[in-house]
């Protein structure tokens, strides 16, 4: 009896497929975005039968719900990551997720575009993907929350504050890895310093004594 697809089952196993087939998604949406994507496609570029994706993934739609899921996660890690490392200054936290928030969209921009965009046109995104669902937007309400009882943010509620700040960096965010700002070729130094004037800009009415270098 010929077993079929050894190549196949021989270089990705344990999981391995799934891996790479969200691996191989991501870099196809950095090139084009996801409106032409396909698993068929995907498993060409990934050296796999065109089967092969139905195994871990129903359909492109879950494939990308999937990958959302994954954006979710690695941000999430990240504000945790430099949260640890920031000042106590509870604005200061509150800077600082605005800062990751904009790092993790320019280092993941595919995971970014994905995890805020509906799998199919007129089908909602899963509850827990919805951004006031997800783990991060309850951080950055956590820490909103915390500057708004010490009055150092004051609005009219830290929901309706973290929605400002949010509309803020993602707006940014965007225009980044779009490449709309300064023609697509921001210096390292010149986004920089963007990122922290427009954090400062946001904030200076609630901390006057602050300014750009002041962000951890």
């Amino acid at each position: 009896m010929i077993k079929k697809n050894t190549d196949e089952n021989t270089a990705y196993h344990h999981g391995n497929l799934r891996h790479r087939l969200i691996e191989v998604a991501l870099e196809m949406i950095e090139e084009a975005g996801t409106a032409e994507l396909t698993l068929r496609g995907i498993a060409k570029r990934a050296g796999v039968s065109h089967s092969a994706p139905y195994r871990h993934f129903s359909d492109k739609e879950a494939l990308l719900v999937s990958v959302a899921r994954e954006g979710v996660a690695l941000m999430l890690s990240e504000i945790n990551h430099r949260l640890e490392r920031a000042k106590g200054d509870p604005l200061a936290r509150f800077m600082v997720c605005g800062l990751a928030y904009i790092d993790f969209a320019i280092a993941h921009p595919a995971h970014f575009r994905v995890m805020f965009s509906s799998p199919r046109k007129g089908v909602p995104m899963p509850e827990d993907l919805k951004p006031e669902s997800t783990p991060f937007f309850h951080l950055f309400i956590d820490e909103i929350t915390e500057c708004w009882k010490q009055g150092i943010l004051k609005g009219e509620s830290p929901y309706s504050i973290a929605l400002s700040a949010w509309s803020t960096v993602h707006g940014f965010s965007l225009l980044v890895i779009d490449g709309h700002l300064q023609g697509g070729s921001l210096d390292e130094g010149s986004l920089e310093s963007m990122k922290r004037g427009l954090l400062y800009a946001f904030y200076a009415g609630f901390r006057g004594e602050a300014g750009p270098d002041s962000v951890p």
